[in-house]
């Protein structure tokens, strides 16, 4: 009855998509904009109550569902219980058309913004809701009824089993989807020939949104891959971590870009290029998670012919957009003022910098698909492709985002040069130095100079740029400023915890100490512990420093009874300048096998993430 009530739901809102569709090509009963606006809110309604309808069949149990048989057990937490209704194919993209439908309500209802530009942006929005929505009914059904009577389910993936699976994917697709919003926007302001000042302002602040939620989702997915997967580390060129990082370049270029129309309206094909791009790259994403074709922790589904719907969709969105963009799309009435070195020229260069790297990214993902249909042999391709193509195409681009921002509009100056001078060579004498009397990477001391330098640059120009008191508008005011620090320390996060990462493998008895990164670890005991669902199994592991005990931390492994897996969870000490991470291997001759790992300063990716995500969002505030 529950899924009867849910598929409902999705029908509604779908009619009601139709309508707002048909009104807008034959408007028979002669409705205003305001009231099909007025109408297509009904459509989000229906929709959240459909999504909301299986989160309540998972709640309770509903095992005459099909999908919550396939992905949950009566004896899950009521937080897996929920998360659980996305953390499979059919549910996440009921999540998918759900936050697509929240955007259009919530766009709806923005004021200062003609009306026949935000309903045309409806219309396409409905538009784009009913090819997903009728993919889901004929392709995908969530509410599909369990022929057999069971008494309880399969249970969901146990490496899902997470408290990082219920925000991370919400805020993923809320980066992902509401580029929707942001393709349906730029082809509206094409087709109703009104691309003008507002058009870049409501652009902008969405855009800057969509990527700060995007930003969001792919540092939580780091983390959680971090503790969770038992590797060690937090971003492993994985093809779907891939695909996720794809449109957030584009977004990236996208929101510089759109920076520029604050100083004159220029490049506007470009930004619309890039729009469309943005939502082009995050549905063929969506494509090669849930096709079958990517082999990755993080794949849904594995099932061509899903895909290939997938697929069918993605030629004709991109097809459609693109041929409105090459027919409808009006030359920019201002010619570009490029100088030597002036804020066009460096976002522009920043622009083709980006784009180049995710083209890289596009390559070294599809490749290996590629070549196994043509000669039908598996190939991988992996860190050191990616680690030595796309980070030295980035590196150019980091160097001058530090000072671009400082950078004028008409002319080759460069505010305060002096000040970016002394930093600069002062930084440089002391990376030097150090590098002459150290032997340490050579990449360790570019990554840290280019941190440095894009924190201080950064550092300089919110000095000069205001001197008045501290207040909102102030942050407010240097929110791109902000973001640089942030990436600056992002960079520094991630050069010291990749190159000087350390990592030993030892066999030991409970009660054994071994000296490890300036500690002593004590591996205390071993306990087992039955929960409702699962088994746990942990080694408790004393960290001493100066016969001191400073920190307790537990390592082990899950063995869950439904779906017979095994899943390993690491034990992390957190501090402000390494974590010590441990895992538990298997036991052989009473000795316990133990990985440990020292990464350092791995907790200014996390601080440099969040930086970013703020800045984002200070920057959707500002007028």
């Amino acid at each position: 009855m529950v899924s009867i009530i849910g598929f409902l739901f999705l029908c509604l809102s779908i009619i009601t998509n139709l309508f707002v569709v048909f009104a807008n090509i034959i408007n028979f009963f002669k409705l205003s904009f305001n009231k099909i606006i007025f109408i297509s809110r009904f459509a989000t309604i229906f929709i959240l109550l459909s999504f909301l309808t299986l989160i309540f069949a998972y709640i309770i149990s509903d095992f005459s569902n099909y999908n919550v048989f396939q992905n949950s057990h009566s004896s899950k937490p009521i937080l897996y219980k929920i998360s659980g209704a996305w953390g499979n194919h059919e549910g996440s993209m009921l999540m998918w058309i759900t936050i697509m439908s929240i955007y259009s309500f919530i766009f709806s209802f923005v004021k200062k913004i003609d009306e026949s530009l935000k309903f045309k942006t409806i219309f396409f929005q409905s538009i784009l809701f009913i090819l997903f929505s009728f993919y889901l009914v004929f392709v995908s059904n969530p509410f599909l009824a369990n022929n057999v009577n069971v008494s309880d389910g399969l249970g969901l993936n146990p490496v899902l089993q997470d408290p990082a699976l219920a925000i991370h994917p919400p805020a993923l697709y809320l980066g992902y989807v509401g580029y929707s919003l942001i393709f349906s926007f730029a082809i509206a302001g094409i087709v109703e020939k009104k691309i003008n000042n507002e058009w870049f302002r409501v652009l902008k602040n969405w855009s800057l949104f969509c990527w700060s939620m995007l930003t969001l989702g792919i540092g939580l997915g780091c983390y959680w891959a971090y503790y969770e997967l038992g590797w060690g580390g937090w971003w492993f060129w994985d093809p779907v971590e891939n695909v996720s990082l794809m449109p957030w370049i584009a977004g990236l270029a996208l929101v510089h870009s759109l920076f520029i129309s604050k100083g004159e309206q220029v490049l506007t094909k470009w930004i619309v290029f890039l729009s469309i791009l943005c939502f082009s790259l995050s549905i063929f994403g969506t494509f090669l998670v849930r096709s079958g074709i990517l082999t990755s922790v993080h794949s849904f589904a594995s099932d061509p012919s899903r895909g290939l719907f997938i697929l069918l969709i993605f030629f004709l969105i991109t097809g459609f957009g693109l041929t409105i963009f090459l027919l409808k799309m009006p030359e920019d009435k201002k010619s570009i003022k490029l100088l030597l070195l002036n804020k066009t020229s460096s976002l522009i260069i920043n622009n083709i910098i980006m784009i180049i790297a995710c083209l890289t990214i596009l390559l070294g993902t599809i490749y290996p698909i590629i070549i196994e249909v043509l000669t039908d042999t598996r190939i991988s391709v992996g860190g050191p492709y990616f680690n030595s193509t796309v980070l030295p195409i980035m590196l150019p681009g980091f160097l001058l985002m530090s000072i671009a921002p400082s950078l004028s509009w008409q002319t080759n100056k460069l505010k305060n040069y002096k000040y970016y001078s002394l930093v600069l060579i002062s930084l440089s004498v002391l990376i030097v130095f150090i590098s002459i009397f150290t032997y340490l990477n050579p990449w360790l001391f570019i990554g840290l100079f280019l941190g440095s330098w894009i924190i201080l640059a950064s550092l300089i120009a919110i000095i000069f740029i205001e001197k008045k008191s501290f207040k909102l508008k102030f942050l407010k005011n240097i929110n791109a400023y902000i973001a640089h620090i942030g990436v600056g320390i992002l960079i520094i996060g991630i050069t010291f915890s990749s190159l000087l990462k350390e990592e030993n493998d030892f066999s030991l008895n409970v009660g054994e100490e071994i000296s490890f990164a300036n500690s002593i670890i004590l591996f205390e005991e071993i306990t087992v512990e039955s929960k409702n669902n699962f088994q746990k199994l942990r080694g408790k592991f004393i960290i001493k420093k100066n016969d001191i005990n400073f920190a307790q931390i537990e390592a082990g492994k899950n063995y869950y009874h439904v779906s017979k897996t095994i899943t390993t969870e690491a034990g992390i000490y957190h501090d402000w300048f390494k974590d010590i991470y441990i895992l538990l291997g298997g036991q052989e001759n009473e000795k316990w096998s133990i990985k440990i790992y020292n990464n350092p300063l791995v907790s200014l990716i996390w601080i440099g993430i969040f930086i970013m995500v703020i800045s984002g969002l200070l920057g959707v505030t500002k007028k």
